[in-house]
Parts: C-alpha cells; sequence; structure tokens
C-alpha cells in the first residue's frame, strides 16, 4: 500500500481502505441528537496503534530493569558485569532516548508520522532481539541502546500524532492516554519480572527481554491501515485533498471533516499569505516563538527533575522500612497508584484545565516533600525514639505519586502538542523530547551520588526544584484547554511583548 503523500492524484472521501472503513461502529455519541459523534472506531484504533506501539514501549523499557539485575548478572552473565557496566545498561535506555528525540520531530516532518512510527520499529525490534539473545553484557548494552533510540522517536511522534487526529473537545483525555500507557508500561515491567515470574523457569529472562516485539507487531500490523496526520498533510505537504480525506475516515462524517479543514484554512490565511516552515532559528529568534519553546523546554524538565524517578527508584526501601518486607509488593503499589491516578486525570483534563491541574500537582507534590524531608531527617537523627517517621515517610511518598500523575506526569506531553503551530511542530518537539531524555539521564547518572552527598536532605533539593518550576508554571504557562493553537499563541504573544529582550 502506497503512502498517502506519495499519491500524486486527489484522494476522494469515498475511497475506503478495507480494515478500519469496515468498522462502522462507533463508540461514544454527543449527548445531541444527529450531531457527530466524537469517539469513532477509526479514531480508537489509530490512538490504541499510536500508543501501544509507542508509549507502552518506552514504559516498558523503563521498569524492566527494576528487578532483573540480579538474574542478568548472576544468571545471564555469570557474574561478569561491574558496576559501571551495570550501570551503563540501566543508562542505555536515555542515552539511546535523547538523540531518538532530538530527531523525532525532524523525521516526521519530512517523511510524515506515520511513516515514522512505523520505521521505528526497527532500531526496537533488532534492540529486543540482543537483548533477548543477550550474548553477552556489551550486546546487552547495544540492544538497549537502540530499543532506547526508539523509544525516543516514540515519545516525539506518538503524542504529537494523537494530538493532530483528535478533535478539540477531546485532546486532554487524548493526550494524557501516552501518560497512561507509559505508565502501564512500567508496572507490566515491574509486574513481569517479580522474583516468582523471574524463577518460573532458567530461561524466563530471554522470553521477558523479548516482550517488547508484541506491541512493535501490533503497531506493523495496524498503522499502516490507519490515516496519517491531517495536519501534516495540509501543512507540510500542503494537500488539502488528503488532509480531508483523513479528516472523513477519523470522524465518519464529511461535514465535520471540511470544518475541520476550514478551520487549518483560516489558520494559515490569519498566520501568512503562503505557510512556512519554521527553522531552527527562528525558534531562538522569533520572541513569540522562543517564548513557546521555553514553556515547552520548561514543563519537560519539570517532569524529570522532579525526582519522581528517584522516588520510584527510593521508595521501596522506604516503604519496606515501615514494615513492606516484600520488595516487590512495594515496587507494585507505587507503580499501581502512578497507573490509578493517571487514568483518574483523563476525565479531569478536560474540565479543570492543564495549567490549573500542573499547579494543583506542583503545590502538593511540595507538601508531600516537605513531609518525606522533615520523616528523613528527624528519623536520621533520632532512629529508634522517632517510630513513626517510616509510616509518614510512606503516606508522602503515596501522596508524591499521586499528585505528579495528576500534574506533571501528563500534562507536558499534552501542552508541548498543543502551543505549536504546525510548521514550528516538528523541530520544537524534538527539542523538548530532547529535554526530557536530557533531564531523565542527569537524574538516573547523579541520584546515587546526590543521595549520599545530602542524605537525609535529598528531598528539600527537589523541593526546592519543583517549587522554582511551580513559580515558572504561574507565570508563563497559559491554559490550553479547548483552544486552538492560533488563540494560544496570541496570548504567548501578549506575555512575549510584557519582557524586554534580555528575558524572552
Amino acid at each position: 500500500m502506497g503512502s498517502d503523500e506519495d499519491d500524486t492524484r486527489p484522494l476522494i472521501a469515498e475511497e475506503r481502505e478495507p480494515l478500519l472503513d469496515s468498522q462502522e461502529n462507533e463508540i461514544t455519541s454527543l449527548s445531541s441528537v444527529g450531531q457527530p459523534r466524537v469517539w469513532t472506531a477509526n479514531l480508537v484504533i489509530a490512538i490504541s496503534v499510536a500508543i501501544i506501539g509507542g508509549s507502552l514501549q518506552f514504559g516498558f523499557q523503563t521498569g524492566c530493569m527494576a528487578n532483573t539485575q540480579d538474574i542478568l548478572n548472576n544468571t545471564a552473565f555469570k557474574g561478569h558485569v561491574s558496576d559501571l557496566e551495570m550501570s551503563l545498561m540501566i543508562s542505555g535506555l536515555p542515552i539511546g532516548g535523547l538523540f531518538g528525540g532530538l530527531l523525532a520531530g525532524l523525521i516526521a516532518d519530512k517523511i510524515g508520522r506515520k511513516k515514522c512510527m512505523l520505521l521505528n520499529n526497527i532500531p526496537i525490534l533488532l534492540g529486543t532481539v540482543l537483548m533477548s539473545v543477550g550474548l553477552n553484557e556489551h550486546i546487552f548494552l547495544i540492544g538497549r541502546i537502540l530499543t532506547g533510540f526508539g523509544c525516543g522517536i516514540a515519545t516525539g511522534v506518538a503524542p504529537m500524532y494523537i494530538s493532530e487526529i483528535s478533535p478539540v473537545s477531546i485532546k486532554g483525555a487524548v493526550g494524557v492516554s501516552h501518560q497512561f500507557m507509559i505508565t502501564f508500561g512500567i508496572l507490566l515491567g515491574f509486574a513481569m519480572s517479580v522474583k516468582q515470574a523471574l524463577n518460573w523457569f532458567s530461561n524466563y529472562w530471554h522470553v521477558y527481554f523479548a516482550f517488547p516485539a508484541l506491541p512493535a507487531f501490533y503497531q506493523l500490523i495496524l498503522l499502516p491501515l490507519c490515516p496519517e496526520s491531517p495536519n501534516w498533510l495540509y501543512y507540510n505537504k500542503e494537500r488539502e485533498d488528503l488532509a480531508r480525506a483523513a479528516l472523513t475516515k477519523l470522524r465518519k462524517s464529511r461535514s465535520v471533516a471540511d470544518e475541520e479543514v476550514d478551520a487549518m484554512i483560516r489558520e494559515r490565511t490569519s498566520a501568512s499569505s503562503e505557510s512556512v516552515m519554521v527553522s531552527y532559528k527562528e525558534l531562538f529568534t522569533n520572541k513569540t516563538l522562543r517564548l513557546t519553546l521555553v514553556i515547552g523546554l520548561a514543563l519537560q524538565a519539570a517532569q524529570q527533575l522532579s525526582g519522581i524517578n528517584a522516588i520510584l527508584n527510593y521508595g521501596p526501601d522506604i516503604l519496606k522500612t515501615a514494615g513492606m518486607k516484600d520488595g516487590d509488593t512495594a515496587t507494585g503499589l507505587l507503580g499501581s497508584i502512578n497507573v490509578l491516578m493517571t487514568l483518574i486525570s483523563i476525565p479531569l483534563m478536560d474540565k479543570m484545565g492543564r495549567r490549573s491541574l500542573m499547579l494543583l500537582g506542583q503545590l502538593l507534590m511540595i507538601l508531600s516533600y516537605i513531609g518525606l524531608a522533615i520523616a528523613q531527617r528527624i528519623h536520621d537523627s533520632n532512629p529508634t525514639g522517632a517510630s513513626w517517621t517510616p509510616y509518614v515517610s510512606t503516606t508522602t511518598i503515596i501522596t508524591f505519586i499521586i499528585f505528579f500523575a495528576i500534574g506533571p506526569g501528563s500534562i507536558p506531553w499534552l501542552i508541548v502538542a498543543e502551543i505549536f503551530t504546525a510548521e514550528a511542530r516538528g523541530k520544537a518537539s524534538s527539542l523538548c523530547v530532547g529535554a526530557n531524555w536530557i533531564c531523565n539521564l542527569l537524574v538516573v547518572l547523579t541520584y546515587d551520588k546526590l543521595n549520599k552527598a545530602l542524605q537525609p536532605n535529598t528531598f528539600f533539593l527537589y523541593m526546592g526544584i519543583v517549587t522554582f518550576f511551580l513559580i515558572f508554571t504561574f507565570f508563563f504557562v497559559p491554559e490550553t484547554k479547548k483552544k486552538q493553537v492560533e488563540q494560544i499563541n496570541r496570548e504567548i504573544q501578549e506575555q512575549a511583548e510584557k519582557f524586554p529582550p534580555i528575558v524572552f
């Protein structure tokens, strides 16, 4: 089947691809009788293909090393793995992810979101083979970096694609599905690597590390049947006919598709007389684009530098001191809470708004850190006389994860896809996703050393970081709920004009 962008003749709405267009059943309708339905089978399948093949993949790769270090060292590689090599194997994901994230937008702009996701399965499957075969620790590391590269591209393209194919009224809920599938993938990685599973049979670890092939094949089979991003077809390829046909397939309504294409035409007309793709230079020299980019970069940094990975790594040890002796149970509890609260945040996103949830989540994360840091400090100074401190630590860790999930966990991916125009989205998303992976790698490489140097004051540092980003969010991040990108850009432009060039 040829790609949408390669077809030189106009594509009319009645030309239908076999699988998705045969599924006429729609999932949920608007309450008004006769109104077009928001959720259609085509839209649901397209979203599932993107987040299972991309977001779930990233989540599983993030969680798959938590419980498998001992079996890799003692069983797979016969005790030949040094601490440095194990650290590199853990860090291989963010190392590869950094390069993949920086290239994601460029590739997606050049060949399209759909083809980019399809080709991205090559490094993921190749890395999966190298990790699951596991001839030695060096081959495993190469596989880890390759899967990280694929996950980096996936984290850039999947949220972009699902945002561009979704109606404005449900963009919030759809956007959170990316983070939900990441948290579910992390939990799946934890659950499949508990001691009972790892000891199921001697070669189970081979099967475990081969699991990512399943979501990759799911995407390879169904993605060719999904439509390309209408935004990419219209703004990048200047094919109004293909964009209209893609929207007709997604919405199951020609009239709704026509309205959305007309909105694209109005947006382009109001912006300039002709569509010109934004360059990297313009992202940094144009005042409005520069502030928009700073907002996107800051939100991604706020997610990773909040210390969530430190909490997920250090949290089980604290929970065990509170009486939970089973580390697998502790890890599973934290992962389950993260998944549950991300799921709960989905309906809140389009009701309360992105900015409000971000601020609320950051404020309550700060309060959780205050409780955790104080409890840690009191326990360190009087470990026998302060028997209550482990229980306070347990409570604050759980509340931190809850508030992270409803705020900084979900919102950065969503807002980055909403604040940039189509002409700037690919390049800007690459930089923002790259920033996320850089901060991810920074936390992975520095947490142990920071914890040893600052203990018991480690979480005062993270509290200060979250406080800084709370202030930034309050002053600079706009509300994007149910707004078109041109309205969001006007608000950012007005804000940018208030500051001298030396600031933004």
